[in-house]
């Protein structure tokens, strides 16, 4: 094995661990939290056995951060935590230069709390000044307020 390739496989082992770290302590961690240590998240994998996880452990997908809400067999089922919201749960941020692109809340999953903070489609970032919003600033106004970053 060369230099280069001992160093990659140092780095992806600790990537490793540095996921499996933060899917120990997803679980007692908010959106915020998790959101900030974004780059220890693993990709969403389609074809992953998610059963053997905890609830609460996080994935990264099409710009977002989801939580486990129901550990499950991903090769079961045809969709992602985005279109599948009964097994996945959206991550919110109040660190507004960390927000996310909106994305609907489904049921209980992916309301913003107080706080919270959204990248609007204009670029701007939207904070939330009231628990349980399920929609944007553009339909609900009076919820949002805008962040200057």
């Amino acid at each position: 094995m060369n230099s280069k390739d001992r160093v990659l496989a140092r780095e992806r082992q600790r990537g490793r661990e540095a996921a499996l770290d933060l899917a120990a302590r997803a679980p007692d961690l908010d959106g915020t939290a998790i959101i900030a240590e974004e780059e220890n998240v693993p990709a969403f994998d389609p074809t992953f056995d998610y059963s053997g996880l905890a609830a609460g452990s996080p994935v990264r997908d099409e710009g977002q951060v989801w939580q486990l809400i129901q550990p499950h067999n991903a090769a079961h089922y045809t969709g992602r935590p985005a279109t599948l919201r009964a097994l996945w749960s959206l991550c919110h941020t109040k660190d507004p230069a960390r927000a996310k692109p909106w994305v609907d809340a489904y049921g209980t999953s992916g309301m913003y709390m107080t706080g919270e903070c959204y990248l609007a489609a204009d670029g701007t970032v939207k904070r939330a000044k009231q628990d349980n919003l399920v929609h944007d600033a553009e339909a609900y106004p009076a919820g949002w307020e805008d962040v200057t970053t």
